[in-house]
């Protein structure tokens, strides 16, 4: 039996794809204790991404652990809260840390898995290594339903509502605009060629291109904009919108929510942005073909090649406008190049 006012403790910092799909739990949990403090334990990049969330009365945002002694000073200060009952959402070393710090002989009741989950690599799966069926297997053992239901992080436009950075217009965006998102695996990334040719279509339309990204992508998009001087829309490179290294998850968030579509490889901020309902096309492998069915049920469509550099873009445009995300032509200058 859980005391009506001890405080309940959420554990969720692995992965963004991961972080997307539990919101579901999130609010499953927050249901199943209304009336006590719940806090969550993630990063600092998830924090500043929850602000905004209903779901928690406090959000503990840590970063890296450099040594030992900074892990065990970190541990008594958690255990000093009083948790009465700890959700671990996702299975790692450190949460298994926290199990052996909490719980035990007046400790904290423990709901999550007793093993740590093999970990994928971060941004280059579609499929997260806690998946959604599990984190629902183990919250309906302490008798706490999740629905069945897609992700919606709607709210992670409201910690910063009236930011003047969480709007389109800070970046220069105005009218219709779309987000393109390589993949972090070179492997299975979309040439930049590729990008440069659907971006300048894109400004011939009368649509913006933003090409986003962590830090890793900052190079691939300084060379998408030089190709973009080749392809030869108004205004060359300047035409399109580099925001690679240039917004956090909040940030992003509030782009999708006011995106027109997305043309996307495979990419943890790809879950992101399916959340805030934003529709487009996925690139995607054969081989990860099976992988994408996770998104099943988004206005998304993928379009699947061999290896995903072969995929032409052509094809993207041409899905685009069957979808009705993008004129097919009737008013478009004399120098489209897709008709």
């Amino acid at each position: 039996m859980v005391a009506k006012n001890s405080r309940i403790l959420i554990l969720k910092g692995t992965g963004l794809s991961q972080f997307v799909e539990a919101e579901p739990a999130f609010s499953a949990i927050r249901a199943a204790h209304a009336g006590q403090p719940v806090d969550l334990l993630t990063t600092h990049e998830f924090g500043r991404l929850a602000k905004g969330a209903p779901y928690f009365d406090r959000v503990l945002a840590v970063g890296q652990f450099k040594d030992k002694e900074a892990k065990k000073t970190f541990l008594t200060q958690l255990k000093r809260q009083g948790y009465s009952r700890i959700y671990d959402l996702d299975g790692t070393p450190i949460s298994q840390e926290i199990r052996r710090a909490l719980t035990g002989w007046r400790g904290a009741q423990w709901i999550g898995p007793r093993r740590v989950i093999k970990q994928t690599r971060d941004g280059l799966s579609l499929a997260p290594s806690f998946a959604p069926s599990q984190m629902r297997s183990i919250l309906a053992d302490a008798s706490i339903e999740v629905p069945q239901r897609l992700p919606d992080l709607s709210w992670a436009l409201k910690g910063r509502k009236d930011a003047a950075n969480m709007k389109p217009s800070w970046y220069g965006i105005t009218g219709r605009y779309a987000l393109l998102l390589p993949s972090r695996d070179p492997d299975q990334r979309w040439p930049a060629e590729h990008y440069a040719e659907v971006a300048s279509e894109l400004v011939r339309r009368g649509i913006s291109p933003v090409l986003v990204g962590n830090a890793d992508m900052k190079t691939f998009g300084n060379e998408v904009s030089q190709l973009m001087v080749r392809n030869g829309p108004e205004g060359g490179a300047r035409a399109l919108v580099d925001l690679t290294d240039k917004t956090d998850l909040a940030q992003l968030a509030a782009l999708a929510k006011d995106a027109a579509f997305f043309v996307s490889g495979v990419t943890e901020e790809l879950h992101l942005i399916l959340s805030l309902g934003c529709p487009g096309v996925l690139l995607v492998s054969r081989q990860d073909y099976q992988q994408a069915d996770i998104l099943y049920g988004h206005r998304i469509v993928n379009l699947v090649g061999t290896e995903v550099p072969q995929i032409e873009p052509e094809s993207a445009v041409m899905m685009l406008k069957a979808m009705g995300l993008l004129p097919r032509g009737e008013n478009t200058p004399k120098e489209a190049r897709f008709a």
